[in-house]
């Protein structure tokens, strides 16, 4: 029993590692370790010293108070045309991240034929689409969060070139807020055109409504002044002192040759004086009409977004990030500098044992 135990707890001993152990394996193959971490630092230090730097600018949009909207909410496109500040930063956002927003400014740019920044953006070897995406890539965005009190959007752009970034970006947030005026301009034209013509519509069938018993009015007038000349009532037939039992809408010629003239005379004459008045309906129309085309927006007040920042000239290039790539190389060369100096221990401490065998069984 106690020679079971104590070849137990051999077998036990001989299956641990011991830390000592390893700490004296590295430190007899040191140069592993301090190879493998110089030979790391030297490729890190050539990676972040011959790469190509990227530089990194940024714009930053908020929205606008309601003051900045008043020319495009003004009275007299009340019910024709509105815009809200969160409805105008929502759609600038949406413009700005828009995929057929930056592939129109990219062909822009392309069509510049500025060799300087094709060499930028355009790459021989591939075909334009791949060269878009590229392109495309080269924008991140960053909204806040749900928490944040501030609503903004904050549009970042990459470039190997520090001045070209501030030039592209700033150029981009005017093609988007040039873009969205348009947008908006169009839109404001054809709604207000359509409403414009609605109305005149309504007012053209309430004139022809007008004219048609207009005429049949008269018509019927000049019938009635006939038969008065033709019996020679010139006075009303139920006047003075006639007590004729008429009913409540008596024939138009019983109103005698003087009336009937008298109406017909009156009727002419509205044409002279203009007959919009007299059509019910038909000022409060043209009033609307003449609304509608007086109004105006100076849109050089309008705002949709407030630009809270520009993008300026970055002072360092954003990568690589050369301190936490020898940072990182370091740590990296130290631990396989390790695992290299822990093998080549075991290796050499293989071929010693065969060595060892080999001299015991003279077979060497």
């Amino acid at each position: 029993m106690g020679m079971d135990s104590a070849y137990s707890v051999n077998s036990v001993s001989s299956d641990e590692i011991d830390l000592f152990d390893l700490i004296d394996d590295i430190k007899e193959k040191w140069y592993w370790l301090v190879g493998t971490v110089v030979l790391s630092l030297c490729l890190a230090l050539v990676y972040a010293y011959t790469t190509t730097p990227v530089y990194q600018t940024e714009v930053v949009y908020k929205e606008v108070s309601d003051v900045d909207l008043l020319p495009l909410n003004q009275p007299r496109l009340q019910g024709i045309f509105s815009l809200s500040r969160e409805k105008a930063f929502k759609e600038v956002r949406a413009l700005a991240r828009s995929g057929n927003s930056k592939r129109v400014f990219y062909n822009q740019l392309l069509a510049e034929n500025n060799a300087e920044l094709s060499a930028l953006i355009y790459a021989e070897k591939l075909t334009e689409e791949q060269n878009f995406v590229l392109f495309s890539e080269r924008f991140t965005y960053a909204d806040p969060g749900a928490k944040e009190t501030d609503v903004l959007l904050r549009i970042q752009f990459e470039l190997s070139d520090p001045q070209w970034a501030t030039q592209l970006l700033n150029r981009y947030s005017d093609f988007i807020l040039q873009r969205y005026l348009d947008e908006v301009r169009n839109t404001l034209e054809l709604t207000r055109d359509a409403r414009l013509e609605a109305l005149e519509l309504e007012a053209d069938g309430l004139r022809t409504k007008y004219l048609a018993q207009k005429n049949q009015r008269m018509l019927m007038l000049e019938e009635a002044s006939s038969i008065s000349a033709s019996i020679k009532q010139k006075m009303p037939f139920y006047s003075g002192n006639n007590n004729a039992l008429l009913g409540s809408q008596p024939p138009l010629f019983m109103m005698g040759q003087t009336v009937i003239n008298s109406e017909l005379s009156q009727i002419r004459s509205r044409a002279e004086q203009g007959e919009d008045a007299y059509i019910s309906g038909l000022p409060e129309l043209n009033w609307k009409i003449q609304n509608l085309k007086k109004a105006e927006v100076s849109w050089d007040k309008v705002r949709f977004v407030q630009l809270d920042q520009s993008a300026v000239l970055p002072l360092k290039p954003v990568k690589p990030r050369k301190v936490m790539i020898v940072a990182l190389a370091g740590v990296a060369g130290g631990m396989a500098g390790v695992v290299f100096a822990l093998l080549a221990a075991a290796q050499a401490r293989r071929r010693n044992s065969e060595r060892g065998r080999c001299a015991a069984l003279q077979g060497c």
